[in-house]
């Protein structure tokens, strides 16, 4: 390649971190339950199995059938294990991506250069959903509130070496 053209177009280094992970499970509870004074906060009755809403909308109903969630009587503990893994928080998928290249300034001064890099977070601006609340007797019982990820962001760095 001439040289001039391989100072712009050689040369380049490419950088990637892809982060995939499955959902956790989730630690139901009761919004305004009776706790009691030795254990902690009161947990929900289980009367079936709960299943993850996959159709549009979602984030705003995440169970298909919240009602096998119930409230227990007044000082009892629910049947609900601490994690409940038979349905999940939503995935989790981000990117980071950086572009970097050397440039040797070798006639100026021995061993000298300019570094140029570009890095970005969540390159893509994928949405990572946070979770769903999963107090059974609170109003907005089964609705994701929160993204857990940050929006793209990007930076720009020229690193001088002499």
């Amino acid at each position: 390649m001439p040289r001039v053209l391989d100072t712009i177009f050689g040369g380049w280094a490419t950088n990637g971190v892809w982060r995939v992970s499955g959902g956790r499970p989730l630690n139901m509870t009761t919004y305004d339950g009776t706790s009691l004074p030795t254990y902690g906060p009161q947990r929900p009755n289980i009367v079936g199995t709960a299943h993850r809403n996959h159709a549009k909308g979602w984030i705003n109903n995440y169970f298909t059938n919240p009602q096998v969630f119930v409230l227990p009587p007044l000082y009892a503990l629910g049947n609900a294990p601490r994690s409940y893994g038979a349905v999940r928080t939503p995935y989790n998928f981000t990117t980071d991506l950086s572009v970097l290249k050397v440039f040797p300034l070798e006639r100026l001064h021995k061993g000298a250069s300019i570094e140029f890099r570009l890095e970005a977070s969540n390159a893509f601006n994928h949405p990572t959903f946070g979770q769903p609340a999963t107090d059974v007797d609170d109003p907005l019982f089964g609705q994701i509130t929160y993204t857990s990820s940050l929006p793209r962001q990007g930076q720009f760095r020229l690193k001088v070496t002499f």
